[in-house]
């Protein structure tokens, strides 16, 4: 799950890219490319939700404590 959620969030990083890639391209006169900013703005959106989203669900799995012999910090996660 780690590795699936890291995966949706440089895919969030890639996605923001192409818009940013789309709106840059007017700093060396070219047009605003729209679709590549709409594109990347709904795909960007979309992974990085779904990464925060499934972060939050199982961010149980993420933390843990290295003291085993304090067993009452454990039960409260």
């Amino acid at each position: 799950m780690r590795l699936f959620i890291t995966t949706l969030s440089m895919l969030s990083v890639i996605a923001f890219g192409y818009a940013l890639a789309g709106y840059g391209g007017s700093l060396f006169g070219y047009a605003y490319r729209i679709d590549y900013i709409v594109i990347g703005l709904g795909c960007g959106i979309f992974c990085g939700g779904l990464a925060l989203i499934l972060w939050y669900k199982n961010r149980k799995k993420f933390f843990y404590y290295d003291d085993e012999n304090n067993n009452e910090n454990n039960e409260n996660l």
